[in-house]
């Protein structure tokens, strides 16, 4: 939790206060255009509400009211609590991907001003240590195409699993908080520490990074929160990949040391 605590302290300064923000604006712009513009176009469309599989759906839908609704005593609580079920079940699954939605904004804007945060926090706190990192922005933006094509190989195989309440939410959040963690992790891994030093801390089982990531992607949950949750992370990655790469120098000048003794 020390890590969420100097992320936090880390908002006074503000060359950090303004690029907090940046992801918030633009990427409720972007949103916006494309869930009220093309989103709602397309969903009103002919071309959807006249399709033969909607068709048929609403077609099956009224069957079954009237199937249900005829049974006597129970066929109107039956059909109430069906209602309900599928209202809060929805309600849950339109939070969890409008959310992805704004979360995925606020990542790409992010990862172009990954440097700069890491900079400032490196300046703040740092300055004394010197980093190079690893990779290349092609290699990086490739491994993430790939993890991100899994992750959806992922969900088409396990998509009965988003037929069953409760687990459905947790699953989906799940595979976006693997995904969230797996890009960040790459992007401020690759500016900071060698690549001898990121395989050890890449891991989703490093759990001194893992956890606090954890509460930073619950947040986002709320559409809001997701526009910040990058920022937030990148910094907090910030800081433990240069403690982890402070203890590395130590203990590289202290065999040096010995050595030369």
């Amino acid at each position: 939790m020390s890590l969420l605590f100097k992320t936090l302290i880390d908002l006074k300064n503000p060359a950090i206060l303004i690029r907090l923000f940046m992801p918030f604006f633009i990427g409720l712009i972007l949103v916006s255009l494309l869930g009220y513009g093309l989103f709602g176009i397309f969903l009103t469309s002919d071309f959807v509400t006249q399709s033969p599989m909607v068709q048929d759906f609403e077609t099956w839908h009224a069957h079954a009211e009237q199937t249900i609704g005829a049974i006597p005593v129970i066929g109107g609580l039956i059909l109430w609590f069906i209602g309900l079920s599928v209202a809060v079940i929805a309600g849950l699954l339109g939070i969890i991907l409008g959310s992805y939605l704004v979360l995925l904004f606020a990542m790409i804007i992010t990862g172009f001003m990954t440097d700069s945060l890491v900079k400032t926090v490196h300046k703040n706190h740092y300055s004394h240590l010197t980093y190079e990192g690893h990779g290349s922005t092609l290699g990086m933006i490739w491994k993430l195409v790939k993890f991100g094509l899994l992750m959806i190989l992922l969900l088409l195989v396990t998509f009965p699993i988003l037929f069953i309440p409760l687990i459905n939410v947790i699953w989906f959040w799940l595979i976006g908080f693997v995904f969230f963690r797996y890009a960040i992790v790459l992007d401020v891994g690759q500016v900071i520490l060698p690549e001898a030093v990121f395989a050890r801390v890449k891991p989703i089982t490093d759990w001194p990074s893992t956890t606090p990531m954890m509460v930073l992607y619950a947040t986002s949950v709320f559409p809001v929160m997701s526009f910040f949750a990058p920022v937030f992370a990148v910094i907090l990655l910030s800081h433990y990949y240069f403690e982890k790469l402070q203890d590395e120098q130590w203990v590289t000048a202290q065999e040096q040391k010995n050595v030369a003794s």
